[in-house]
């Protein structure tokens, strides 16, 4: 309670301090003058990206105040209750549980639309014409993790081949090449292939703090096994590099390559449009947007802030979330083309979750 306690009251710093700033909004009575967005680490360039273009597209808009937290943050804080002081919109890449919908309730929060705008899946790949080696995500954990585990202790991790990983892997140098942190590529990595291949660990679970055993999952070895890079330049250095470099990479940049990237198999799933689609691809989480139409300015309830109806148009545009969509170098995947258009129907009828 006291950590939500603090995030509330630096959001409504925040909030408060952006709504001072425009004095000619606040005379004609709109209670906040912007939008106020809160999203998961997996999901923020995503956020970052439509808060952008939902800026530049509405004329007279002020840009929204945004803020990224981990998954379970941004929905206590979305669910904390209504008025200026609480977020008006997330953006995470988990659905809100029941008993998260239920707190929400319970503290006000309950007319909320709920919408998906696309799936993100994260990927490895290697130059065509190179083994297409099978892994698993706790092979790609052991490998590139910062430390490994020798008699339930954690020491540095030395390996240099694959095969030191597991004999069934191939005897060649552990070499990949992964976007900056903070991308939102990396962050459906660290996610969903990195923390997905340490959780059944033992000496993991043992660990008694949730952040802590989080950082054992995602911090990744410095010692040039793991290149950095801008997530955009992944596809053409995986192009230069020597045999047998890995490339983390989005879906969307797998299908840029004109087949000239092959992706591997992860945890027996070869990513495909159809194993994505289908949520069979492990590395694959649909991206929902949560808002909540009681701040919506002129409408029922308390009436916040304008400019919630025309986001969530936005994020569901097909400019946005659609085939080429801007938001495509996110990584994301969109929906078929009957869900786009259910899902577009949704925001701009504003209509409710029921479940």
């Amino acid at each position: 309670m006291g950590r939500l306690r603090n995030l509330l009251m630096g959001l409504a710093l925040a909030t408060c301090t952006a709504a001072t700033a425009a004095p000619p909004a606040a005379a004609q009575g709109v209670m906040r003058d912007r939008l106020v967005i809160i999203s998961s680490t997996s999901a923020g360039t995503v956020a970052r990206m439509l808060a952008a273009s939902f800026t530049e597209r509405f004329e007279g808009v002020m840009e929204p105040t945004r803020r990224t937290l981990p998954t379970s943050g941004v929905l206590d804080l979305f669910c904390a209750g209504v008025g200026p002081q609480t977020p008006d919109i997330a953006v995470v890449v988990r659905r809100m549980p029941r008993s998260m919908v239920e707190t929400c309730d319970t503290n006000g929060v309950r007319n909320i639309v709920e919408m998906r705008i696309g799936l993100s899946a994260v990927l490895l790949a290697v130059r065509r014409g190179e083994g297409t080696t099978n892994l698993t995500s706790r092979q790609v954990w052991e490998a590139l993790a910062a430390e490994r585990i020798v008699d339930e202790e954690f020491v540095p991790n030395r390996r240099a081949l694959w095969s030191e990983v597991s004999p069934a892997l191939p005897r060649i140098e552990i070499r990949v090449l992964a976007p900056n942190l903070g991308t939102g590529t990396n962050g459906l990595f660290e996610d969903m292939i990195l923390e997905g291949g340490c959780r059944d660990v033992r000496a993991i679970r043992l660990l008694f703090e949730a952040q802590y055993r989080r950082g054992k999952c995602v911090t990744v070895r410095e010692d040039g096994r793991v290149q950095r890079m801008g997530g955009l330049e992944v596809p053409a250095a995986l192009l230069a590099s020597p045999p047998g470099t890995v490339g983390v990479i989005s879906y969307d940049q797998l299908q840029a390559s004109g087949g000239n990237l092959v992706a591997l198999t992860l945890d027996g799933v070869l990513p495909t449009q159809g194993s994505i689609y289908a949520q069979d691809y492990v590395a694959t989480r649909i991206v929902y947007v949560y808002a909540k139409r009681q701040h919506t300015r002129l409408r029922e309830g308390v009436g916040v802030v304008r400019g919630i109806r025309e986001f969530l148009n936005e994020a569901t545009s097909e400019a946005a979330s659609g085939p080429g969509g801007y938001l495509s170098v996110t990584g994301l995947v969109p929906l078929p083309p009957a869900d786009r258009a259910a899902q577009r129907r949704t925001a701009d009828r504003m209509t409710l979750l029921s479940r």
